[in-house]
């Protein structure tokens, strides 16, 4: 940080729900802003649409092409503001990735990209913690470097899934994050696990607030994509780096596999969100 920004702009489309966006854009200035002048903080536009239909419902029932128009619709005006990169501020929603316009699609920042380049580097086990619409769709399982972190990556029971996307509805609803703590630390408890992925942009809010909760549960339990965005935007020039990550880094992995003895053969899986 400290950095100049070179003048580029963050979109971000919002109301996926309204209050993660929300805090989305606090946090890029609670990272962004101490120290600086206010004049060399991030340029950032929030497009926020409530009214998108709910994704998991939509996407289950092979509903999408509604959602599809409006994404689409919503992201263009964000284009017509001139906005560099695109956060969607939902991870069920990137199911639709390779469906966007190639126009659209070359300016959004994949959150699951950004959470397969951080477990890359930090090889480290993690449960995944996301709505019951992005596990049905494989929106992890089906990535192309999905064969690359799935050993540090733990899939909750369909029960635990279930509880999970309670949970995630509840912090949606209201914003309160209290109530979730005991759940994290069941699931702590039955998996044997430390870390979790923010899954879903809903975490962002508990990411934010454990800080403030008394107990073993910490702020850096969470992989959590809006943070790392927030937290490197400018001091990495996020806008430009995770630009076809997933195919920069899927090259990369098979070319070592290849050369190594020990290669036997490497199967792609899935395609890219």
């Amino acid at each position: 940080m400290g950095q100049s920004h070179k003048g580029e702009m963050l979109g971000i489309l919002g109301g996926m729900g309204p209050l993660a966006s929300a805090e989305f854009l606090k946090t890029i200035y609670e990272s962004n802003i101490v120290g600086q002048r206010e004049q060399k903080s991030p340029k950032v536009i929030v497009y926020s649409d409530p009214t998108l239909p709910d994704r998991t419902e939509a996407l289950l029932r092979g509903d999408y092409n509604t959602l599809l128009e409006q994404l689409i619709g919503a992201l263009y005006k964000l284009c017509e503001l001139d906005v560099d990169k695109i956060v969607i501020c939902c991870v069920t929603s990137h199911y639709l990735l390779p469906k966007l316009p190639y126009e659209l699609r070359d300016r959004v920042i994949s959150l699951v990209d950004i959470i397969f380049k951080k477990i890359l580097e930090r090889q480290q086990k993690y449960l995944l913690i996301c709505s019951t619409g992005t596990c049905k769709l494989g929106i992890f399982q089906n990535h192309i470097l999905w064969q690359f972190v799935q050993d540090y990556i733990i899939l909750p029971d369909e029960n635990d899934q279930n509880l999970i996307h309670q949970m995630i509805y509840y912090l949606k609803s209201n914003g309160k994050y209290e109530k979730c703590v005991p759940i994290l630390e069941q699931l702590e408890i039955k998996y044997n696990i430390q870390k979790f992925i923010a899954g879903c942009t809903e975490i962002h809010l508990l990411n934010k607030n454990l800080k403030k909760i008394k107990g073993e549960i910490k702020k850096s339990v969470f992989l959590d994509p809006l943070m790392i965005i927030a937290e490197e935007l400018w001091s990495i020039s996020v806008l430009q780096e995770y630009t076809n990550l997933p195919n920069t880094i899927a090259c990369f992995k098979l070319l070592s596999q290849i050369l190594s003895p020990d290669f036997h053969e490497i199967k792609l899986v899935g395609k890219y969100h």
